[in-house]
């Protein structure tokens, strides 16, 4: 992903009147960051944010690098996910659920 976030985005709470939608792609760009930062990812295919309140939940689909321990990667997208929410959006983070949807091979060009 490219691209830089802001050091710290503005809380959720201080987003009040923004349309649901926007806050919500606002979140799922900030957990497509946080999944690209962790070891083992290759790219986050897809994510999608929901949120009610200040309480998200997010679906990520990840091309992890071969040769990783898929449910030690997918358990640490989780916790940087949550963290970043917390930290940056003040937003708590009911569920990640992550889904591998590709292994890519060492040497192989992106599509």
């Amino acid at each position: 992903m490219t691209g830089t976030l802001p050091r710290r985005a503005a809380p959720i709470r201080e987003l009040t009147g923004l349309p649901t939608r926007w806050i919500e792609a606002h979140l799922a760009r900030l957990a497509a960051h946080a999944a690209s930062q962790t070891p083992g990812v290759y790219a986050a295919a897809a994510v999608t944010a929901r949120t009610d309140g200040r309480v998200a939940r997010v679906d990520l689909d990840l091309v992890v690098a071969y040769g990783q321990h898929v449910p030690t990667v997918a358990e640490a997208v989780r916790r940087r996910v949550a963290a970043r929410f917390e930290a940056y959006a003040g937003v708590t983070v009911q569920g990640v659920t992550v889904t591998v949807v590709d292994v890519r091979l060492p040497g192989e060009e992106a599509d």
